[in-house]
């Protein structure tokens, strides 16, 4: 039973919310907190305080946990960083796939993992004190390079909501 929700910026702040929500949904591994996440407009916005680089996703690098839930990690090469500190192009990095929570039973990624593709893309991170990096959001964590290898002005048409 959900009792409290904590809403996630996707950047800054985390762990000082995380550390005050007693949310607990009664489901999955453990008990589940329960994110009602910031919703982005636009790429750029989604990028502010992130760190944002281009690069591929060079495997699945384990599972983790986030939240009460099964998080899959995963190794991405980073060409380029667009935005922020932390990396450098040329190293690469283990990212955890921000699950969703509370959904009903769906699981982590109910239409897919979004770090789960082939070729180049744009990652926007969050460096989590206690997860490492993630994903920003788990809608908003990953997009197709835009127009000249940057972060396209828009979502794609079919980009998820919470």
């Amino acid at each position: 039973m959900r009792t409290k929700d904590a809403h996630i910026p996707g950047g800054a702040g985390l762990a000082a919310v995380a550390a005050l929500t007693i949310a607990a949904c009664g489901a999955g591994d453990g008990d589940e907190t329960c994110f009602d996440w910031a919703v982005h407009d636009t790429p750029v916005q989604a990028a502010q305080d992130a760190l944002v680089v281009r690069g591929a996703v060079v495997g699945a690098a384990g599972e983790g946990a986030a939240w009460g839930v099964r998080a899959a990690r995963w190794d991405v090469a980073v060409d380029e960083v667009l935005a922020g500190e932390g990396v450098e192009a040329g190293q690469q990095v283990t990212v955890l796939s921000s699950p969703e929570t509370c959904n009903g039973g769906r699981g982590p990624y109910p239409v897919g993992d979004p770090l789960d593709v082939d070729g180049e893309v744009v990652v926007l991170l969050h460096d989590d004190a206690e997860l490492g990096f993630r994903t920003v959001t788990p809608f908003d964590g990953v997009v197709a390079v835009g127009p000249g290898g940057d972060l396209p002005a828009r979502w794609p048409s079919d980009h998820r909501r919470p």
